[in-house]
């Protein structure tokens, strides 16, 4: 991490949320501030982001991921006493199955601000991938196929 680059800058809102709020609140309070804080850094990001999950090649789901910044990282939130080492294999098993190339993951609920920079080692830029079909997967309904159509309506439709 090199003071300028996008999870540096990161970082540095979460501090920032971490001085202010302190510990103790519920894991969307610290999102939302943390929202407030990425948009007065100028940084771009979605909230609750739906993005594409691969199986080799396919598209064959999706996750939701609570910030994707700058359309090339995650962030992800927590708000617990400590992070365990499932949460680190949540986030990086996300990076790695939607293929993206690096993310952070931060915990709002201890004493001091906990970040793990995560990268992942198995990034592919140039991925070629296609949707599955109904019949690859065996599930015969394809009036419910869509990906599109697995994301509760109440969220946008993810792009990626």
């Amino acid at each position: 991490m090199k003071k300028g680059d996008l999870s540096y800058t990161i970082n540095g809102c979460a501090m920032l949320v971490h001085q202010k709020m302190g510990r103790g609140s519920l894991e969307y309070i610290y999102c939302r501030a943390l929202a407030i804080e990425l948009n007065q850094a100028n940084i771009h990001f979605e909230r609750e982001r739906w993005i594409p999950i691969y199986y080799g090649h396919y598209k064959i789901g999706a996750r939701r991921v609570d910030f994707f910044c700058e359309h090339q990282m995650t962030v992800e939130l927590k708000a617990k006493n400590a992070l365990t080492n499932d949460d680190f294999v949540q986030a990086l098993n996300t990076l790695e199955k939607a293929n993206v190339k690096e993310g952070l993951l931060l915990n709002f609920g201890g004493i001091s601000l906990e970040i793990r920079h995560l990268f992942n080692s198995k990034y592919q830029p140039n991925k070629q991938v296609v949707d599955i079909t109904p019949e690859l997967v065996g599930e015969p309904s394809s009036d419910r196929w869509d990906l599109n159509n697995y994301v509760p309506s109440t969220y946008p439709k993810y792009v990626f």
